[in-house]
């Protein structure tokens, strides 16, 4: 049965994407008068358990989270033994498409992107999934506003009156039910140190991917342009504040957010994305550690204290009390002496 078939009332228009697991169709739903997209597995990989199971439980993620910042799923099947399942169409593509390089955009355009952005990824997050490869590409737009008929930029008309979706978890990996998969997945662009080296990644490495897409779209340039060389030795970013007009509280924002370790960075999404908010508007910012690899430092610079944000505050000592018998003692030997002073003046002046 195909797909027109099992759902009645679909026309399928184009392919607008395809990837190495994956092709993702524009289908037409002629009674609602609007469009779906349609992402079916590759043929190649429809025998493949493994991936298999890994894009149906991308239908599953996406249908759980039900967050008007990811990509919703619809309706899945089989047709001719390949899976496919029925999404949210992004009629704006991705945000991968509105970035040129050498162009930064506006904070006033990228911190409410950010921000949606940032409530996908905390609904994913709570749910216990990590997406892995949070990059321009796999954000989506929908032109759910209404554009300004003032602003003459097509492109800051574009982003200011869309919704973004967060998509693409064929790479999710549920941080409870580890699948068991070791391999490198991510772009190393925006992917975390922990991704390439094979440790443990969590809430934390998405922090990083989100705070590299900021970067980019407040430089008009990659947080790193090497691979995953330049990735594992740590070698620190160019800050924000020097390749563009910035408040210093961006570089230590961002800076901190892509962080070599975990422990170092934002506890999670929101708060990166707020503190970047706090720091574009001038507002008080919490330091950034030190960006070097354990027993690396860049030239020149000291090695400051990196204290984990994450662990709590080490209560400051007591004062010290003074006891009332003291006190008291104190108070006579004053009144003694200024008696005897007294007393010593007027002897003299007999």
């Amino acid at each position: 049965m195909s797909l027109p078939e099992r759902l009645g009332r679909l026309s399928r228009v184009r392919r607008i994407g395809a990837g190495g697991f994956a092709t993702v169709w524009l289908y037409r739903d002629d009674e609602l008068r609007s469009h779906v997209a349609v992402k079916a597995l590759a043929d190649n990989w429809a025998q493949r358990l493994d991936v298999r199971d890994r894009f149906l439980e991308e239908a599953r993620i996406l249908r759980a989270a039900d967050s008007d910042h990811v990509v919703r799923v619809h309706d899945i099947g089989e047709t001719d033994g390949t899976p496919w399942f029925v999404m949210s169409y992004a009629d704006r593509g991705s945000l991968d498409r509105y970035l040129t390089a050498g162009t930064p955009l506006s904070p006033a355009v990228v911190l409410p992107l950010m921000e949606q952005a940032a409530s996908g990824l905390a609904v994913l997050h709570a749910r216990g999934v990590v997406h892995r490869d949070v990059k321009p590409q796999n954000l989506l737009l929908r032109g759910d506003g209404v554009p300004d008929p003032e602003q003459r930029d097509p492109v800051t008309s574009d982003l200011a009156s869309s919704r973004l979706l967060v998509a693409d978890l064929g790479v999710a990996k549920a941080v409870l039910h580890a699948s068991g998969l070791t391999q490198v997945v991510g772009t190393p662009a925006y992917m975390a140190p922990e991704q390439a080296t094979g440790a443990p990644v969590g809430p934390a490495s998405d922090v990083h991917a989100l705070a590299a897409v900021s970067y980019q779209m407040l430089t008009g340039r990659l947080l790193r342009d090497g691979g995953l060389g330049d990735l594992v030795d740590g070698v620190p970013p160019v800050p924000p504040s020097a390749l563009t007009d910035l408040p210093e509280a961006v570089d230590r924002v961002l800076l901190r957010a892509v962080h070599p370790r975990p422990e170092e960075r934002w506890p999670d999404v929101g708060s990166f994305v707020a503190a970047l908010h706090e720091a574009v508007d001038g507002g008080p910012v919490v330091a950034a550690p030190a960006l070097n690899t354990p027993g690396r430092r860049p030239p020149g610079q000291p090695a400051p204290a990196s204290p984990n944000p994450a662990a709590p505050a080490r209560p400051a000592a007591p004062a010290r009390r003074t006891s009332p018998t003291v006190l008291v003692l104190l108070v006579l030997l004053v009144l003694a002496l200024s008696f005897a002073a007294s007393f010593a003046v007027v002897a003299a002046l007999r």
